[in-house]
């Protein structure tokens, strides 16, 4: 069994060719720009929308564990919630929705099979992306060890945030790392994203030493944390030391807002405006100068 919070077709910005994105729950990070907050808890999370919300209460109602109030504001308690989903069966403008769900591998192997002709005709495959995918290494290994079986080129994108033990029970079945490298002081990954330095930098060192074609590094610059010209030439310069051939800079966008507002936290870059592209167009001609590949977005 494995816990999957989104399934997305013809993805195109996660490896080569049109790929099938699987999304798993559970991430030892909290990098506060995140898109995909509801993928932290391994358990399923609960989002309230409040533009669809009539407060007629039926949820309030509907939970046996007393885990929903509303008086002026909708709250939910996940510490009593049993995940029953009462409350989202009973909210008729379906205001309310959990991320999350326990799935056979074989079941999400047969969705991912639906769009083989595709793959094949782009030179695509599956992606395994999160959360971090290798916090739930033993399913990962055997969902990409079906897909390998079926002749699907695997990739996973991953924060390198786990102990290498977990990497390696799925290393023979992975053709590609989208490996997620946020800053290299190590003191700030630590506070900002709770990256342990230990972890990130020594397994990815150690798999750019195996086989550095298989591993393209990815880049969030974020305004703020990692969006000047020091800290992305640095990253540039890390990359051409260990031989990865491929960089990509994700301009900061803003696209998981609402899923902050719908959990009830605070987006501390609601303000924020999303970067442009050419914005980092600088870095490609750095690149260029380095012998590194350096692309804008996946």
């Amino acid at each position: 069994m494995i816990n999957v919070f989104n399934i997305e077709k013809f993805a195109t910005h996660d490896g080569p060719g049109i790929r099938t994105t699987v999304f798993l729950k559970g991430c030892s990070l909290h990098c506060p720009w995140c898109a995909n907050p509801e993928s932290w808890s391994s358990k399923p999370t609960l989002l309230y929308d409040q533009r669809k919300c009539v407060s007629c209460k039926a949820c309030v109602a509907s939970c046996t564990q007393k885990a929903i109030t509303f008086d002026q504001n909708w709250q939910w308690d996940s510490t009593q919630c049993l995940r029953c989903r009462a409350c989202t069966q009973s909210c008729l403008t379906r205001a309310l929705r959990f991320a999350g769900e326990t799935m056979a591998v074989d079941d999400v192997v047969k969705e991912i099979m639906k769009d083989k002709e595709y793959f094949d005709n782009s030179n695509g495959g599956i992606t395994v992306s999160g959360g971090e995918p290798f916090l739930q290494a033993d399913a990962l290994t055997e969902l990409l060890k079906e897909c390998k079986m079926q002749g699907l080129h695997t990739a996973v994108e991953t924060t390198g945030n786990v102990p290498m033990s977990e990497i390696e029970k799925a290393l023979p079945y992975i053709d590609l790392f989208l490996y997620d490298v946020k800053h290299l002081d190590v003191n700030k990954l630590l506070e900002v994203t709770g990256g342990r330095s230990e972890y990130i930098f020594n397994n990815l060192e150690m798999l750019a030493q195996r086989d550095p074609a298989k591993v393209i590094i990815r880049v969030p610059v974020i305004p703020g944390f990692n969006a000047n010209h020091e800290v992305l030439c640095q990253i540039i310069d890390y990359a051409k030391k260990l031989n990865v051939p491929e960089v990509n800079l994700l301009p900061y966008h803003s696209l998981g807002k609402n899923k902050w507002e719908q959990m009830n936290r605070d987006y501390i870059y609601k303000d924020l405006k999303m970067m442009e592209k050419s914005e980092l167009r600088e870095y490609v001609e750095y690149g260029e100068c380095q012998g590194v590949k350096v692309k804008l977005g996946g």
